[in-house]
């Protein structure tokens, strides 16, 4: 059975930390998407190992009390892209690779990443370049995931101009990669930018494949992360799609109201959001 997940960034930027994950388990959601392996500037980054380590099994203990758990962590990249050099590369994969075992110890299963971009984000001109950097890269990364039991999603992504970014193209990615240790993380949102249907994605890429989501809405054109139901995307074929593959991991949003205005008016806003997301993974969504 499906489980729902939100991210926690935004949680916890209005709430604080226990607070935050007090109101998301009171929502109704089952799990959280940690996103503090995001940024390479983090805090996380800079201290030591011991400190990392510490704090890192501290937090997991604090989600697991509040009867949550981390599904899924998400990985540093840089925007705009910063992967020109062999410095920059080495600094990312660092990143990374510290991310994939901060994951561990948060006991997540999942670490989503985007590829690395050494040409920019909207070049095609060196596409088997791209792809040889992107084997070497999460090659090394997958002997770090399968030491200590994480397998890392690879993410699509909304750059129309570069060559390893489109679902179907990040889905032939894994399957030349060819190892348990890494899957997929579809993102709805990334999806539709191409005018592409995530839920023919679904359908696609299939149940031993698609281990993460990442689901926002949109125009069409622009990577907006809106809710569900304020753009284009058909969530009831969505809904669909992921019974019949019968996908088992969580209905994770990569969006969540604004926490802006009137605190009082959040609360309506956050519950029917997870009313649409707990649809989802019932297969109720109309």
């Amino acid at each position: 059975m499906m489980k729902t997940c939100t991210e926690f960034s935004p949680f916890l930027s209005a709430y604080g930390f226990e607070k935050a994950l007090k109101r998301i388990k009171s929502l109704g959601y089952d799990a959280i998407d940690y996103g503090e392996f995001c940024h390479t500037e983090n805090k996380i980054f800079h201290v030591s190992e011991e400190e990392f380590a510490t704090s890192l099994k501290r937090e997991r203990e604090i989600i697991e009390a509040n009867g949550l758990f981390v599904n899924q962590t998400h990985g540093a990249w840089r925007w705009p892209a910063m992967d020109f050099s062999e410095y920059d590369r080495a600094e990312r994969y660092a990143a990374m690779e510290k991310g994939i075992r901060g994951t561990a110890l948060l006991g997540a299963p999942y670490f989503v990443i985007h590829c690395i971009m050494p040409f920019g984000e909207n070049n095609p001109e060196h596409k088997e370049e791209l792809w040889q950097m992107n084997i070497d890269h999460f090659s090394r990364l997958c002997k770090v995931a399968e030491e200590v039991g994480v397998i890392i999603c690879f993410e699509n992504l909304p750059f129309t101009s570069l060559p390893l970014s489109r679902w179907g193209e990040t889905l032939e990615f894994v399957k030349l990669m060819n190892t348990p240790t890494m899957k997929m993380c579809l993102d709805t949102g990334h999806a539709s930018v191409y005018g592409d249907s995530p839920a023919d994605a679904v359908r696609a890429i299939g149940k031993e494949l698609l281990a993460t989501l990442h689901v926002h809405d949109n125009d069409g054109h622009g990577d907006c992360h809106w809710l569900p139901g304020e753009g284009v995307i058909d969530w009831v074929d969505f809904t669909n799609a992921l019974h019949e593959i019968g996908f088992e991991g969580c209905v994770s949003l990569e969006t969540s109201v604004r926490h802006e205005g009137d605190p009082a008016l959040w609360d309506a806003k956050e519950k029917e959001l997870f009313a649409k997301v707990r649809a989802m993974a019932n297969g109720t969504y109309r």
